[in-house]
Protein backbone atom coordinates (compact mmCIF):
# COMPACT_ATOMS: atom_id res chain seq x y z
CA UNK A 1 0.00 0.00 0.00
CA UNK A 2 2.86 2.30 0.42
CA UNK A 3 4.35 1.63 -2.54
CA UNK A 4 1.99 2.17 -4.21
CA UNK A 5 0.78 5.50 -2.45
CA UNK A 6 4.30 6.75 -3.04
CA UNK A 7 4.09 6.29 -6.68
CA UNK A 8 0.71 8.40 -6.98
CA UNK A 9 1.49 10.49 -4.69
CA UNK A 10 5.45 10.91 -3.99
CA UNK A 11 5.77 14.19 -5.57
CA UNK A 12 3.26 16.00 -4.27
CA UNK A 13 4.32 14.77 -0.78
CA UNK A 14 7.57 16.37 -2.06
CA UNK A 15 6.64 19.69 -2.47
CA UNK A 16 4.05 19.44 0.36
CA UNK A 17 7.57 18.30 2.50
CA UNK A 18 8.56 22.04 3.39
CA UNK A 19 5.77 22.98 4.55
CA UNK A 20 5.61 20.23 7.49
CA UNK A 21 8.94 21.38 8.61
CA UNK A 22 7.92 21.24 12.06
CA UNK A 23 6.06 17.94 12.01
CA UNK A 24 8.74 16.63 10.14
CA UNK A 25 11.00 16.98 13.59
CA UNK A 26 7.81 15.43 15.54
CA UNK A 27 8.06 12.38 12.63
CA UNK A 28 11.97 11.81 13.33
CA UNK A 29 11.26 11.21 16.98
CA UNK A 30 8.37 9.23 17.20
CA UNK A 31 10.56 6.03 16.30
CA UNK A 32 8.81 5.15 12.83
CA UNK A 33 11.44 3.82 10.26
CA UNK A 34 9.06 5.00 7.31
CA UNK A 35 10.80 7.87 5.23
CA UNK A 36 8.77 11.16 5.76
CA UNK A 37 8.02 11.18 2.21
CA UNK A 38 6.53 7.69 2.21
CA UNK A 39 4.68 9.01 5.19
CA UNK A 40 3.30 11.92 3.78
CA UNK A 41 2.28 9.63 0.59
CA UNK A 42 0.22 7.70 3.25
CA UNK A 43 -1.33 10.95 4.54
CA UNK A 44 -2.59 11.41 1.26
CA UNK A 45 -3.43 8.24 -0.40
CA UNK A 46 -4.74 6.55 2.33
CA UNK A 47 -8.30 8.73 2.64
CA UNK A 48 -7.73 9.54 -1.47
CA UNK A 49 -8.65 5.16 -1.61
CA UNK A 50 -11.50 5.26 1.32
CA UNK A 51 -13.67 7.76 -0.11
CA UNK A 52 -14.76 6.09 -3.32
CA UNK A 53 -14.88 2.60 -1.05
CA UNK A 54 -16.73 4.25 1.30
CA UNK A 55 -18.99 5.89 -1.15
CA UNK A 56 -19.54 2.85 -2.85
CA UNK A 57 -20.54 0.63 -0.10
CA UNK A 58 -22.56 3.22 1.68
CA UNK A 59 -24.94 4.12 -1.34
CA UNK A 60 -25.40 -0.03 -2.32
CA UNK A 61 -26.41 -0.11 2.00
CA UNK A 62 -28.72 3.20 1.59
CA UNK A 63 -30.34 2.63 -1.62
CA UNK A 64 -31.02 -1.61 -1.32
CA UNK A 65 -31.24 -2.02 2.23
CA UNK A 66 -32.56 1.29 3.90
CA UNK A 67 -34.38 1.70 0.87
CA UNK A 68 -33.64 5.47 0.55
CA UNK A 69 -34.11 7.82 -2.71
CA UNK A 70 -31.28 8.34 -5.04
CA UNK A 71 -30.86 11.89 -3.19
CA UNK A 72 -30.64 10.82 -0.28
CA UNK A 73 -28.91 8.22 0.02
CA UNK A 74 -25.97 10.02 -2.80
CA UNK A 75 -26.16 12.73 -0.21
CA UNK A 76 -25.69 10.43 3.45
CA UNK A 77 -23.13 8.44 1.45
CA UNK A 78 -21.02 11.84 0.45
CA UNK A 79 -20.89 12.82 3.88
CA UNK A 80 -20.17 9.38 5.09
CA UNK A 81 -17.73 9.24 2.81
CA UNK A 82 -16.10 12.51 3.65
CA UNK A 83 -16.45 11.98 7.83
CA UNK A 84 -14.23 8.60 7.53
CA UNK A 85 -12.07 10.27 5.18
CA UNK A 86 -11.05 13.18 7.13
CA UNK A 87 -10.64 11.26 10.55
CA UNK A 88 -8.74 8.94 8.50
CA UNK A 89 -6.32 11.90 7.94
CA UNK A 90 -6.51 12.90 11.27
CA UNK A 91 -5.77 9.77 13.29
CA UNK A 92 -2.82 9.06 10.42
CA UNK A 93 -1.25 12.31 11.49
CA UNK A 94 -2.55 11.82 14.86
CA UNK A 95 0.01 8.25 15.42
CA UNK A 96 3.41 10.20 15.24
CA UNK A 97 2.59 12.31 17.73
CA UNK A 98 0.66 9.73 19.85
CA UNK A 99 4.19 7.74 19.21
CA UNK A 100 6.35 10.32 20.61
CA UNK A 101 4.45 10.40 23.55
CA UNK A 102 4.40 6.96 24.11
CA UNK A 103 8.31 6.77 23.64
CA UNK A 104 9.30 9.45 25.87
CA UNK A 105 7.29 8.00 28.79
CA UNK A 106 9.15 4.99 28.08
CA UNK A 107 12.38 6.53 28.32
CA UNK A 108 11.92 8.81 31.28
CA UNK A 109 11.27 5.89 33.08
CA UNK A 110 14.02 3.79 32.60
CA UNK A 111 16.67 6.29 32.36
CA UNK A 112 17.55 6.60 35.84
CA UNK A 113 18.66 2.93 35.68
CA UNK A 114 20.48 3.08 32.07
CA UNK A 115 22.83 6.10 33.55
CA UNK A 116 23.21 4.63 36.54
CA UNK A 117 24.78 1.43 35.04
CA UNK A 118 26.57 3.71 33.05
CA UNK A 119 28.14 5.46 36.11
CA UNK A 120 29.36 2.43 37.30
CA UNK A 121 31.44 1.29 34.19
CA UNK A 122 32.76 4.67 33.97
CA UNK A 123 34.45 4.12 36.99
CA UNK A 124 36.24 1.51 35.32
CA UNK A 125 37.77 4.25 32.94
CA UNK A 126 35.79 3.24 30.10
CA UNK A 127 35.25 5.58 27.15
CA UNK A 128 32.05 7.56 26.50
CA UNK A 129 31.72 5.30 23.00
CA UNK A 130 32.05 2.16 24.75
CA UNK A 131 30.00 3.04 27.68
CA UNK A 132 26.77 3.94 25.37
CA UNK A 133 27.57 0.64 23.33
CA UNK A 134 27.67 -1.28 26.82
CA UNK A 135 24.56 0.27 28.13
CA UNK A 136 22.79 -0.46 24.31
CA UNK A 137 23.61 -4.38 24.92
CA UNK A 138 22.20 -4.62 27.97
CA UNK A 139 19.03 -2.51 27.79
CA UNK A 140 16.52 -3.94 28.46
CA UNK A 141 13.54 -1.47 27.62
CA UNK A 142 13.27 -1.37 23.42
CA UNK A 143 12.91 2.53 23.12
CA UNK A 144 15.78 3.63 25.07
CA UNK A 145 17.88 0.75 23.52
CA UNK A 146 17.04 2.16 20.01
CA UNK A 147 17.86 5.65 21.13
CA UNK A 148 21.33 4.50 22.32
CA UNK A 149 21.64 2.05 19.34
CA UNK A 150 21.38 4.83 17.01
CA UNK A 151 24.12 6.92 18.62
CA UNK A 152 26.64 3.68 18.54
CA UNK A 153 25.00 3.40 15.11
CA UNK A 154 26.19 6.93 13.98
CA UNK A 155 29.78 6.29 15.49
CA UNK A 156 30.44 2.60 13.97
CA UNK A 157 29.19 2.49 11.03
CA UNK A 158 28.18 6.02 9.77
CA UNK A 159 31.24 7.54 10.87
CA UNK A 160 30.72 10.63 12.89
CA UNK A 161 32.88 11.52 15.56
CA UNK A 162 30.99 11.08 19.23
CA UNK A 163 30.56 14.73 19.97
CA UNK A 164 28.40 14.98 16.92
CA UNK A 165 26.71 11.01 17.22
CA UNK A 166 25.75 12.61 21.12
CA UNK A 167 23.92 15.98 19.28
CA UNK A 168 22.44 14.18 16.55
CA UNK A 169 21.17 11.72 19.44
CA UNK A 170 19.76 14.57 21.65
CA UNK A 171 18.26 16.48 18.74
CA UNK A 172 16.26 13.19 17.70
CA UNK A 173 15.09 11.87 20.90
CA UNK A 174 11.62 12.28 22.31
CA UNK A 175 12.85 13.00 25.43
CA UNK A 176 13.53 15.93 27.35
CA UNK A 177 15.44 14.38 29.80
CA UNK A 178 17.58 12.18 27.21
CA UNK A 179 18.61 15.26 25.06
CA UNK A 180 19.57 17.12 28.24
CA UNK A 181 21.74 13.95 29.50
CA UNK A 182 23.36 13.37 26.55
CA UNK A 183 23.99 17.33 25.57
CA UNK A 184 25.61 17.50 29.37
CA UNK A 185 27.60 14.30 28.10
CA UNK A 186 28.79 16.17 24.98
CA UNK A 187 30.14 18.89 26.56
CA UNK A 188 31.75 16.96 29.64
CA UNK A 189 33.27 15.08 27.23
CA UNK A 190 34.45 18.07 24.84
CA UNK A 191 36.42 19.65 27.62
CA UNK A 192 37.69 16.45 28.68
CA UNK A 193 35.69 16.95 32.15
CA UNK A 194 35.26 14.24 34.14
CA UNK A 195 32.83 11.75 32.21
CA UNK A 196 32.49 9.64 35.72
CA UNK A 197 31.04 12.54 37.99
CA UNK A 198 28.79 13.91 35.26
CA UNK A 199 27.39 9.89 35.50
CA UNK A 200 27.63 10.24 39.00
CA UNK A 201 25.77 13.25 39.15
CA UNK A 202 23.28 12.93 36.66
CA UNK A 203 22.22 9.55 38.00
CA UNK A 204 21.69 11.16 41.55
CA UNK A 205 19.19 13.59 39.89
CA UNK A 206 17.17 11.13 37.86
CA UNK A 207 16.95 9.02 40.31
CA UNK A 208 15.70 11.62 42.57
CA UNK A 209 13.35 12.98 40.41
CA UNK A 210 12.09 9.32 39.59
CA UNK A 211 11.57 9.38 43.77
CA UNK A 212 9.83 12.32 43.18
CA UNK A 213 7.56 11.03 40.70
CA UNK A 214 6.92 7.46 42.10
CA UNK A 215 5.47 10.01 45.57
CA UNK A 216 3.31 11.85 43.62
CA UNK A 217 2.16 8.89 41.97
CA UNK A 218 1.42 7.06 45.18
CA UNK A 219 -0.50 10.04 46.53
CA UNK A 220 -2.89 10.28 43.58
CA UNK A 221 -3.22 6.73 43.87
CA UNK A 222 -4.55 6.84 47.46
CA UNK A 223 -7.01 9.78 46.34
CA UNK A 224 -8.27 7.19 43.51
CA UNK A 225 -8.65 4.36 45.96
CA UNK A 226 -10.67 6.31 47.85
CA UNK A 227 -12.93 7.50 45.31
CA UNK A 228 -13.04 4.26 44.38
CA UNK A 229 -14.86 2.77 47.18
CA UNK A 230 -16.50 5.68 47.56
CA UNK A 231 -18.19 6.21 44.30
CA UNK A 232 -17.75 2.53 43.07
CA UNK A 233 -18.48 0.39 46.18
CA UNK A 234 -20.80 2.63 48.74
CA UNK A 235 -22.61 4.64 46.53
CA UNK A 236 -24.05 1.84 44.18
CA UNK A 237 -25.16 -0.40 47.18
CA UNK A 238 -27.09 2.58 48.39
CA UNK A 239 -28.56 3.70 45.16
CA UNK A 240 -29.71 0.71 44.78
CA UNK A 241 -31.23 -0.21 47.92
CA UNK A 242 -32.93 2.94 47.49
CA UNK A 243 -34.17 2.24 43.76
CA UNK A 244 -35.48 -1.16 45.46
CA UNK A 245 -37.56 0.55 48.18
CA UNK A 246 -39.20 2.73 45.32
CA UNK A 247 -39.74 0.37 43.06
CA UNK A 248 -41.69 -1.66 45.98
CA UNK A 249 -43.44 1.86 46.71
CA UNK A 250 -44.78 1.98 42.69
CA UNK A 251 -42.73 5.20 42.15
CA UNK A 252 -41.19 6.57 38.75
CA UNK A 253 -38.41 8.81 37.94
CA UNK A 254 -38.61 10.76 35.13
CA UNK A 255 -40.88 8.30 33.29
CA UNK A 256 -38.12 5.73 34.00
CA UNK A 257 -38.84 2.71 36.42
CA UNK A 258 -36.60 1.88 39.14
CA UNK A 259 -35.40 -1.65 38.28
CA UNK A 260 -34.58 -0.31 34.66
CA UNK A 261 -32.38 2.50 36.11
CA UNK A 262 -30.97 -0.25 38.46
CA UNK A 263 -30.22 -2.35 35.25
CA UNK A 264 -28.48 0.65 33.25
CA UNK A 265 -26.74 1.06 36.58
CA UNK A 266 -24.99 -2.20 37.05
CA UNK A 267 -24.82 -2.86 33.56
CA UNK A 268 -23.42 0.13 32.32
CA UNK A 269 -22.39 2.87 34.83
CA UNK A 270 -20.88 0.66 36.84
CA UNK A 271 -18.26 -1.24 34.02
CA UNK A 272 -17.55 1.88 32.55
CA UNK A 273 -16.69 3.56 35.38
CA UNK A 274 -14.42 0.66 36.80
CA UNK A 275 -12.55 1.01 33.08
CA UNK A 276 -12.02 4.60 33.17
CA UNK A 277 -10.51 3.98 36.74
CA UNK A 278 -8.52 1.39 35.08
CA UNK A 279 -7.30 3.64 32.48
CA UNK A 280 -6.29 5.93 34.73
CA UNK A 281 -4.62 3.90 37.05
CA UNK A 282 -2.22 2.78 34.24
CA UNK A 283 -1.80 5.62 32.64
CA UNK A 284 -0.09 6.91 35.80
CA UNK A 285 1.43 3.51 36.41
CA UNK A 286 3.67 4.25 32.58
CA UNK A 287 5.15 7.07 34.21
CA UNK A 288 7.03 4.87 36.56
Amino acid sequence: MSFVNYKLFGSLAKQLEPQFTPFKLIYKSSGMKMPFVVFLSNVIGIPFFTFPVVLGSSLVIHLNILKLDIVRSLFASILLALIISISEFGVILYYPIYRRYSRRVSIDANLPFSVAYMAALAGAGIGVERLIEEAAMVETNRELKQELSMIVRDIRLLGFDTATALRRGAERSPSMLMSIFLLGLRDTFITSGDIKEYLMFAARRFIQSKLNIIRGVINVLAVIAEIYVTMMVVAPLMFVIMMTIMSLLGGIIFGLSPTFIIFILVVVIIPTSAALIIVIIDGLLSKV
